[in-house]
């Protein structure tokens, strides 16, 4: 036998040994060759590749499929389909799938993927890059100062409360699960206090944690 031979046998054999990954990919495409560039190098998951809704016109299919099969929403909706998935990830959570999860709709295949996993107890984790209006990234495409765009950081505490863990990229790859604390860390400091929150509150906000713009005006009105 070959040692070619050899290596794809071993290499077939150790990927269906390590736990498996659905990622799912939204029509969003920041950092996109950085993150197809981790994903590549990351030995720790044997991923299944989901396109969600109009994600293949930003995702160049070639690329993505190298890193494990593609799954169609179809075959991710059948029951039994997400037993043996150690998690989902979401790294170009984008805000049109962000806004239906925040508010329990299941409209698009992303989104009811998301939701799929959140009624199965499996973990989703996602980046904020493409989905935070007050994001670098979007800043740097000129959201940053958009008062539209500004009221969508309302979905991202909603999300949180919804069980989505927004995360690093090396959380996401790591190996050993989020812990509880660090999840809650992450959606108490890392997400987005509403105005609504606040006044729950009464005017007191964890330190670290950001405001949104309603919410920051409510807090400087009152001091």
């Amino acid at each position: 036998m070959q040692d070619e031979t050899i290596e794809r046998i071993v290499d077939a054999v150790l990927m269906r040994m390590r736990p498996r990954l659905l990622l799912l990919l939204n029509a969003a495409d920041g950092y996109h060759d950085i993150i197809l560039a981790r994903l590549q190098h990351c030995r720790h998951f044997a991923p299944q590749v989901l396109f969600a809704d109009g994600a293949q016109a930003v995702h160049p299919a070639d690329a993505w499929r190298q890193l494990g099969p593609v799954v169609t929403p179809a075959e991710i909706e059948q029951v039994g389909a997400l037993d043996n998935i150690d998690r989902v990830i979401a790294p170009f959570l984008d805000f049109a799938t962000a806004a239906e999860v925040a508010h329990d709709l299941f409209q698009s295949a992303g989104a009811r993927c998301i939701q799929l996993a959140r009624l199965h107890n499996t973990p989703v984790l996602a980046l904020d890059y493409n989905c935070n209006p007050h994001s670098e990234l979007n800043r740097l495409k000129g959201l940053g100062g958009n008062q539209d765009a500004h009221s969508l950081a309302d979905n991202l505490p909603r999300l949180a409360q919804r069980g989505i863990q927004f995360c690093s990229l090396e959380q996401m790859l790591s190996p050993t699960p989020l812990p509880a604390t660090a999840a809650d860390a992450v959606a108490e400091t890392g997400g987005y206090i509403t105005l609504s929150e606040l006044k729950q509150r009464n005017g007191h906000c964890p330190p670290g944690a950001r405001l949104t713009d309603l919410a920051l005006e409510y807090q400087r009105g009152n001091q």
